[in-house]
């Protein structure tokens, strides 16, 4: 497989990067075929013991010198105490930054130049920070190993990263660039698909693991169709797939999702508060000035919110708020009283007890566009009929969202494994060890390159018309290689195209890469279409002038584009890539 060398990996491990959590895990080779695999966690405690995690909070804390301070339960701890002390304001403390990648696929075209935001709003280069929670992770498990004196050294280790299906090449390539920056070795580590390497995780499990399949279907015999619902921190990852001879896995129908994660709950808990202080300033303002008590609040949230198992509007959520918070909105009461909260919340000294029925309120906007996504979905030709919905990921673990989808989809099975959010992060691993488990694909875009060919009246634009040596050519032309919906087999390439440089003094070809929400476009400069990135095939050979041709296949099957290229003349294989996070020419 490309990019990757595992003839002497011992050990698979997974790193799942969250948005909220983050955690790894790993298995032998040899016990990763076993039936069931053996795929081991390490567990992370919060300081204050009242949490114990398979996962950590992605949260990292560095010094004034951009070096790493602490990582997970341990920088939100040694944070809180840098604020009380007022150390923190030279320390840079950041959370929930993986959903920076989102908003720039859906907003902007993403490069290594993107900067993200600290929790008091202090910038540096993300793939610095990213960089620094995968080694993290890296060092971690390394350091695990020595110390329970096992024979496995770093090179022996072969390592997968795990992205949402949703994410867009750019984004892929930036993880893999973090990644490598870390110190993992590019040729021993692939990226997997967050909702795959849950379906691969659950076609493990025994029945009695799966809520919901009441021990009287299987679930995942062959011919067996399904919906994957990845309900992470920050987005909602979709995928549908069909169970084929041997175990592979089909898919059958194009990744799609969006920002309805568990992160949207927290927002609208802290918009309510922005409601009732009368605007988001004063709230941003109390953050800058006591970021540790903030931070102790939204724990206890979490908390709150991870427990709640009462959808009836019954009962009360108490939360305990920081003494700082009351000292600073000192007519807190007043102001609520003046608000639409009035009769729903009420303060009782340093605590906020909210009504059941306004605390399951907060859980409304995810819900409700994950239910709209879900039923979009499944009126699709493809989707039509599947009958079970597999609910993974941590926000999956939450009764609230539980119960809405039973009761959206009354007709449909609804099946949560244990431990729903470790899936990805177990079923990671297998991947790592067989990436061919997943042998087909559907492509979310149109790919094409851009290209310029002899011109036609008849067929071109005269705007796109330009002269090269006396021959006229047409520009800007989109030359499809993938539509939009193909079905894309593992490791097979596309068909082949040839490629010629216009001038004789080119040392290399420039193949532009584009992507369209179209299946025909004619021009890269279509509203449609927006640049990808540049493939540069080295031609250093001038001897055969104009006359030097290479033949390109591009291999779209899996997690990531792969490229063969190769020089017609010398029959030579070109060491050609992909630049994906250049910014257009």
């Amino acid at each position: 497989m490309a990019k990757t060398d595992k003839d002497k990996a011992l050990m698979v491990a997974a790193i799942d990067f969250g948005t909220t959590y983050t955690g790894y895990a790993f298995g032998m080779t040899r016990e990763l075929t076993e039936d069931p695999p053996k795929v081991y966690c390490p567990t992370w405690h919060a300081a204050d013991g009242g949490l114990i995690s398979y996962k950590t909070p992605t949260t990292v804390l560095l010094d004034e010198n951009r070096e790493l301070v602490a990582f997970g339960f341990d920088a939100e701890e040694q944070y809180a105490e840098l604020a009380d002390e007022n150390d923190h304001l030279d320390h840079y403390y950041f959370h929930r930054f993986k959903m920076m990648l989102y908003e720039k696929i859906r907003t902007a075209r993403l490069t290594l130049n993107e900067t993200v935001k600290d929790i008091r709003g202090k910038e540096l280069p993300a793939i610095e920070v990213f960089s620094h929670a995968i080694k993290f992770m890296k060092n971690h498990l390394v350091e695990s190993l020595k110390q329970k004196g096992t024979s496995i050294v770093e090179e022996e280790i072969f390592w997968v990263l795990t992205v949402p299906a949703i994410w867009d090449d750019p984004a892929k390539q930036f993880m893999r660039t973090a990644a490598e920056m870390a110190g993992l070795d590019g040729s021993k580590l692939t990226i997997a698909l967050e909702p795959e390497a849950a379906s691969i995780w659950c076609t493990h499990l025994p029945v009695e693991k799966l809520h919901g399949s009441e021990g009287k279907i299987s679930t995942f015999q062959e011919g067996s169709k399904y919906l994957v619902l990845d309900a992470g921190g920050g987005a909602i990852d979709i995928t549908v797939h069909e169970v084929k001879a041997e175990g592979k896995l089909k898919e059958l129908e194009r990744a799609s999702g969006g920002d309805w994660g568990e992160t949207s709950v927290d927002k609208a808990f802290k918009k309510m508060l922005c409601d009732i202080l009368g605007g988001k300033e004063a709230m941003e303002e109390y953050i800058h000035r006591y970021t540790g008590d903030y931070i102790e609040l939204l724990r206890d949230f979490e908390i709150k919110k991870r427990k709640r198992t009462d959808t009836t509007p019954e009962g009360k959520v108490t939360l305990k708020f920081p003494v700082t918070f009351m000292d600073t909105f000192s007519d807190i009461r007043s102001l609520t009283s003046q608000s639409v909260y009035k009769q729903s919340i009420k303060w009782e000294a340093d605590k906020l007890r909210i009504d059941s029925k306004t605390f399951d309120d907060f859980f409304k906007p995810a819900c409700e566009g994950i239910i709209e996504h879900v039923n979009q979905l499944l009126r699709l030709p493809k989707v039509r009929g599947i009958q079970f919905i597999l609910m993974v990921g941590g926000f999956s673990e939450s009764p609230v969202l539980q119960d809405a989808m039973k009761k959206a989809f009354p007709k449909s099975k609804i099946i949560v494994p244990q431990e729903a959010g470790l899936v990805v992060l177990k079923g990671a691993a297998l991947f790592g060890q067989n990436p061919t488990v997943i042998d087909s694909r559907i492509a979310q875009r149109t790919y094409g390159i851009q290209t310029n060919r002899t011109f036609d009246p008849l067929e071109h634009d005269e705007s796109k018309k330009f002269e090269v040596d006396g021959i006229f050519y047409c520009k800007d032309l989109f030359s499809t290689i993938v539509k939009i919906g193909d079905t894309l087999l593992l490791n097979v390439a596309q068909e082949e195209q040839i490629y010629t440089p216009l001038r004789a003094n080119q040392t290399a070809i420039d193949i532009p890469l584009y992507k369209s929400i179209k299946a025909n476009p004619m021009y890269t400069d279509d509203p449609s279409c927006s640049y990808l990135g540049n493939l540069k095939v080295p031609m250093p050979d001038l001897t055969g002038g104009s006359d030097r041709e290479v033949k390109v296949s591009l291999i779209f099957g899996g997690t990531e584009i792969e490229v063969k290229a190769v020089v017609v003349k010398s029959g030579k294989i070109s060491s050609a890539k992909f630049n994906f996070l250049e910014e257009e020419p």
